[in-house]
């Protein structure tokens, strides 16, 4: 007997069909739009695909490079995604014996490469090469991080285009590009160029799979009303609707009281207080950050799961909230309470974040003598991290606030010297980057 799909597989095949029509085309480009609140649903669909074995015979690779500008995108992605494969032939290495892996791959060299469409070609060549008959198609889906100029994204698929027509392109090679308006500048470009780009609009709701999921979760229980309710509220949050979040969030908070779910009473009010923030209703929203740190706190004194984090995101919260308020010298106080009390729970991220967000507010309060205090707080839990740790977090951004708070010149080439020993020599022309692209 055939198992019945969920809802999720449901519009996950739907979303197959696309591709599959797609690939009949034969064209290089896929213009692929779905309704903001759909993204996941493709980006749940990039991560099946990349599972290839004989159902599913496409080297399916998903890549997040910043665009930075249209120079050097193409030299990004080949790294990216040369690093991803190399990553994932270590990983099946690992799980098969010598036998069952004869794919002989190698880095392509891509030192003397004139450009970065030239770079990814090579790369991707070298990909069809090493996989040949396992694969019918090599297909990037490439969903940039960040954009730093969207006339230059633009323009970078309009180059795709042009190659595609004057000179070689990789036969096998299939990309991927998302959209969230049918009547953007790249839908635009896809209708000029249909000879080269297949456009088409993600027939897909994610909204309508979750009813669906929690409907058939239903069973009348405290916890099923509680869910319902709970993704209501969440979106009645996202879309900014007053009226629906309180009245969802009333429900939800009566279910959580009367069944004392303290976890979830905590995270409802978060969840109301967010669109409250939204909303720049402060006040409102302050109220329910703090009622969240009590409720949490409550929880945590009864060893209730998952409070202790509730309590530290609360406090984070609040900081966040009197910040929006301009109330700098109450926002940093209450920064520096979640450092202490994220500490205390061994998380040194939201540590060194809170401490690090406690001298920005100093900062922005003019008393940079206790936002460099506060910073120092925030470079001590650093020390307290490995390489790799300190990699993933916000500690460029530290640094680069320290060299702005820094009294003297000589201070300031110290601290730079310590940020490069933490991070790498680079980190501060990488972090002025991602600045900029903000």
């Amino acid at each position: 007997m055939t198992k019945q799909k969920n809802p999720f597989e449901k519009e996950l095949d739907k979303l197959d069909e696309q591709w599959e029509a797609f690939i009949d085309t034969e064209l290089p480009i896929f213009h692929w739009v779905f309704a903001p609140d759909d993204g996941q649903l493709a980006l749940t669909f990039f991560k099946v695909k990349e599972q290839l074995d004989e159902k599913n015979p496409h080297l399916f690779i998903h890549l997040s490079s910043e665009f930075e500008s249209a120079e050097n995108f193409g030299y990004r992605l080949a790294d990216e995604m040369n690093q991803l494969i190399k990553e994932g032939l270590a990983e099946a290495d690992d799980d098969a014996s010598e036998d069952d892996n004869d794919i002989q791959w190698h880095k392509p060299d891509l030192e003397n490469c004139r450009s970065g469409f030239q770079a990814l070609f090579r790369s991707c060549n070298a990909a069809i090469n090493a996989f040949g008959d396992y694969v019918h198609s090599v297909t990037l889906a490439v969903t940039p991080t960040a954009i730093n100029s969207a006339r230059q994204y633009v323009d970078w698929w309009a180059q795709c285009c042009d190659i595609h027509t004057e000179f070689t392109w990789p036969k096998l090679l299939r990309l991927i590009v998302l959209d969230t308006h049918e009547q953007s500048e790249l839908a635009r470009l896809a209708q000029k160029r249909s000879q080269h780009i297949h456009s088409a609009v993600a027939p897909v709701n994610m909204r309508a799979a979750m009813q669906a999921v929690l409907e058939q979760a239903d069973d009348g229980s405290p916890g099923a009303r509680l869910r319902q309710h709970m993704t209501d509220l969440q979106e009645a949050a996202g879309k900014q609707d007053r009226p629906t979040l309180e009245s969802h969030a009333a429900a939800a908070l009566q279910v959580a009281q009367d069944q004392r779910w303290l976890d979830m009473w905590a995270a409802v009010l978060l969840i109301r207080a967010a669109g409250y923030l939204n909303l720049q209703a402060f006040a409102d929203a302050l109220n329910d950050y703090r009622a969240a740190q009590s409720i949490a706190q409550q929880g945590e004194a009864e060893s209730a799961a998952g409070c202790e984090k509730l309590f530290v995101q609360a406090q984070v919260c609040e900081g966040t909230c009197l910040f929006n308020m301009e109330r700098f010298e109450e926002a940093a106080v209450v920064y520096a309470r979640a450092a202490q009390a994220a500490e205390q729970r061994d998380d040194l991220f939201l540590s060194l974040d809170s401490w690090r967000m406690a001298s920005f507010c100093m900062e922005r309060n003019k008393d940079e003598k206790q936002a460099w205090d506060y910073a120092k707080q925030s470079l001590d839990i650093s020390r307290r991290m490995d390489a790799q740790q300190r990699s993933q977090s916000t500690l460029p951004f530290l640094g680069q606030a320290m060299i702005r708070l820094s009294p003297s010149a000589e201070v300031r080439d110290q601290v730079k010297l310590t940020f490069s020993e933490l991070l790498n020599e680079d980190w501060l022309e990488q972090v002025q980057q991602v600045a900029k692209a903000c």
